[in-house]
């Protein structure tokens, strides 16, 4: 559900102040077009990412694409080698099923090449809405809002949607964010959700867009949040210097 004077939210600024304070510089220069990875790679990797950590993500997927980095590779490789290079990952026997079924499709199917439609992504094992968009942004640079657990608490903080999955979130993203920002929306959201927008303690007096944040202007005047969700988790807000971490590349 989209929240009463959502279509009017300041999408732009929030954008330009997150970049800055990121230092990803001008949005406006096709954001990652320049910089998009393998298609098939960024797939495969965000399966893998499902229900894991990063680290163990990382890992899975270095490995398993040192060996086997192309649909061909991956489609033709033993099943158990497989299992065994991305044990580190959740459900690993269930995704090496999926990212081999995946492999044999775009092999078999399209030529090896990952396709660039949401819809047919969408129709591969293992792939759901996340994935398909991740493909789209990370492995094309094409417009997509891909919404993971980031985006999705801090759409909710700064009030702008009211929705129960990620798929509703999604979908009532793309009716209020311009198309044209749907591409660095979600690896600046990411961005800010493991360093400030935390889910717990979000260090909002450090925040670049606090006069932006319904949530974070309630939590400087220690006022109740609008969520309620975040009622039972914040503490009172309080600065403290934080290491930033680096842009989630794609795996």
């Amino acid at each position: 559900m989209i929240q009463r004077g959502a279509t009017d939210f300041p999408w732009v600024p929030v954008i330009e102040r997150l970049s800055a304070f990121y230092g990803h510089g001008d949005w406006r220069v096709p954001y990652l077009r320049d910089h998009a990875e393998d298609p098939f790679q960024v797939l495969i990797g965000t399966i893998l990412s499902q229900r894991t950590r990063d680290a163990n993500t990382d890992r899975a997927s270095a490995a398993l694409f040192a060996e086997y980095p192309d649909p061909d590779s991956l489609a033709k490789a033993p099943v158990a080698h497989v299992r065994q290079l991305i044990r580190g990952t959740g459900f690993y026997r269930t995704k090496a099923a999926n990212i081999q079924a995946c492999a044999r499709e775009i092999r078999d199917r399209f030529g090896g090449q990952v396709p660039r439609d949401l819809d047919v992504l969408l129709g591969l094992p293992g792939v759901g809405r996340k994935t398909a968009n991740c493909v789209l942004v990370f492995g094309f640079g094409e417009p997509g809002i891909p919404v993971d657990t980031h985006v999705f608490r801090i759409a909710h903080r700064l009030g702008v949607i009211r929705a129960r999955t990620p798929e509703a979130a999604e979908e009532a993203l793309r009716q209020i964010v311009p198309r044209d920002l749907w591409i660095p929306l979600n690896p600046l959201l990411v961005q800010h959700g493991q360093n400030v927008c935390r889910p717990r303690q979000p260090l909002c007096l450090e925040c670049p867009i606090l006069e932006l944040c319904p949530t974070g202007r309630a939590r400087r005047a220690g006022r109740a949040t609008p969520r309620r969700e975040d009622r039972l988790v914040l503490t009172p807000s309080g600065a403290r210097p934080t290491k930033i971490r680096g842009p989630r590349k794609p795996t």
